[in-house]
């Protein structure tokens, strides 16, 4: 009983403290009585990357439309919580904004694991769409019944493919091939249905895994390759499209009951308009990046992606959590939005 009550204190505390490092509620300093809400957001992303430049122009949107009384602070290159440990900040009621992929949720909404499921869409206008559906808005509720506020889905960085020193065509040209990929049971269940050995790691460790040889490469887009100057030890990227590279942006459902109407409908103008700005640059840096990169010698392979689809529908059915039947939801779905 006594260890009982003495872990409730410590998680007492640990809350406690987290509101304290993660984010306040003020009073305005203008006079007006109004709560100033300062939150931090957290991503992996570099400063300069389309996601990062976007995600300023919306927190500078956000605090003049709210005339000061919402400021939201960016911590780009996972100087802060990210991952995992960002959405537990985001359900322990801190001032924290989560920009992560949004099957980090998916412990608590299972669905959200199929929402960006391997081998789904075909452009980033598709994965778009579903995250207008009624299925997408259905899963958002679910996440406010567990603590969380979806602003939104689609902030994209770019389709993952597999980037490594030699091509991978089809399933047999990846014969359990070593490849880096993020801590995430969708990742390691999809690189090994398409033939990968895939080796969890942190991003940080990935450029001198490859120079070492721990693994042949990894699985990320076009743009991270650019970005973290991988060019020089990664030469062939085959372009299998296998994640549609996307992250949401969510917030304790707490602290968003705590603002007023009209803050929250401003934050969910500008976060979803952003994600439209944000989706238009990388598109436009992808075509950049890519010629770069043929510059310094990286070479571009088409795939046979309805292989590495049939071998990928395994991981919606082996996976119990998620609701029976939601692949043929997914994909009832998708028909609609080619269809328009």
């Amino acid at each position: 009983m006594k260890q009982r009550i003495k872990r409730t204190v410590c998680f007492s505390a640990l809350i406690a403290v987290l509101f304290l490092a993660f984010g306040c509620s003020k009073k305005n300093a203008g006079g007006q009585g109004a709560a100033k809400h300062v939150f931090k957001l957290s991503n992996v992303f570099t400063n300069e990357q389309p996601l990062n430049v976007t995600l300023r122009e919306v927190a500078d949107n956000i605090n003049k439309r709210t005339n000061g009384a919402i400021e939201i602070q960016i911590y780009p290159n996972g100087e802060i919580a990210t991952y995992k440990d960002g959405i537990e900040q985001v359900r322990a009621g801190a001032y924290f904004i989560s920009n992560e992929d949004p099957s980090y949720m998916a412990d608590y909404v299972p669905d959200y694991n199929a929402l960006v499921g391997p081998m789904l869409y075909n452009n980033m206008e598709e994965y778009t769409a579903m995250c207008h559906s009624d299925f997408a808005k259905a899963l958002n509720k679910k996440a406010e019944e567990n603590g969380m506020k979806v602003l939104a889905l689609d902030y994209g960085f770019g389709f993952r493919h597999i980037c490594a020193n030699k091509p991978v065509r089809n399933p047999k040209e990846l014969n359990s091939m070593k490849l880096r990929v993020p801590k995430s049971n969708l990742w390691i269940e999809t690189l090994s249905a398409m033939g990968a050995n895939p080796i969890p790691m942190a991003w940080s460790e990935v450029y001198s895994a490859v120079q070492q040889g721990v693994v042949v490469g990894l699985e990320t887009s076009i743009s991270d390759i650019a970005d973290n100057q991988m060019g020089a030890i990664i030469k062939d990227i085959s372009l299998t499209g296998h994640f549609c590279g996307t992250t949401c942006c969510v917030m304790s459902k707490k602290i968003w009951d705590s603002l007023t109407p009209e803050q929250q409908k401003i934050m969910e103008e500008e976060f979803l308009e952003g994600a439209k700005r944000n989706n238009e640059r990388v598109a436009l840096q992808e075509i950049k990046d890519r010629e770069s990169l043929g510059k310094e010698g990286v070479k571009f392979y088409e795939v046979e992606k309805d292989e590495f689809r049939t071998l990928t529908k395994k991981v919606f059915e082996n996976n119990k959590n998620l609701t029976p039947g939601v692949y043929d939801t997914i994909q009832a779905e998708l028909a609609k939005i080619r269809g328009k």
